[in-house]
């Protein structure tokens, strides 16, 4: 017999799958529930609404970016080349997960009603301020607080993936070559 945590996070997955093939909007319980066999009140025994649903992967996306950037941390020494690779995961999660990366970056999510991904989402930025500020403690970086690096890599990495999801990779606007992009941003903050 399956364990109801099981059943959430089929529930998840499967949610995930419909995200990844038509996009969020097409996310519905009724639909949900015929997918998984399941009655339309027996998937409100595991989620109060679309939105529970949702912000349940959202928190499971930011573990998942926490888990690859620890993983970095623990194999790359360089500070530079770490927060090089920190950069390409982020924009390497967006660009393979678009329907998703709105509902993390550009949704407010209210903090009361789901803690565990504010949580989530916070301890994934605190990570990263972290690295940054030990290249600030090595004199690595420009002359700003870990804090300002951080948001300033933040707002440029979600910039970069933005302007990708939306198709504007003109060689003209030199938006061609993302990788390189993300090269010349971190020259710019390390020196």
């Amino acid at each position: 017999m399956k364990s109801s945590n099981d059943t959430k996070q089929r529930l998840i997955d499967v949610t995930r799958k419909m995200i990844d093939t038509n996009g969020v909007d097409s996310v519905s319980m009724r639909d949900l529930g015929k997918e998984m066999n399941l009655s339309r009140s027996a998937v409100y025994v595991y989620f109060k609404n679309k939105d529970d649903l949702l912000a349940a992967i959202v928190t499971e996306n930011f573990n998942t970016i926490k888990t690859c950037i620890c993983k970095l941390i623990e194999e790359i020494d360089d500070s530079r080349k770490l927060v090089y690779e920190i950069l390409c995961t982020f924009y390497d999660f967006g660009i393979k997960n678009q329907d998703h990366y709105p509902l993390m970056f550009r949704r407010q999510w209210n903090k009361e009603q789901y803690p565990n991904l504010h949580t989530s989402a916070f301890q994934l930025f605190s990570i990263f301020e972290e690295c940054l500020e030990k290249a600030r403690e090595q004199k690595c970086t420009i002359n700003k607080s870990a804090r300002q690096l951080t948001a300033m890599a933040s707002a440029f990495i979600f910039g970069l993936v933005e302007l990708n999801s939306a198709g504007h990779l003109e060689s003209k606007k030199g938006l061609a070559d993302p990788t390189g992009l993300i090269h010349l941003f971190v020259d710019l903050i390390f020196i």
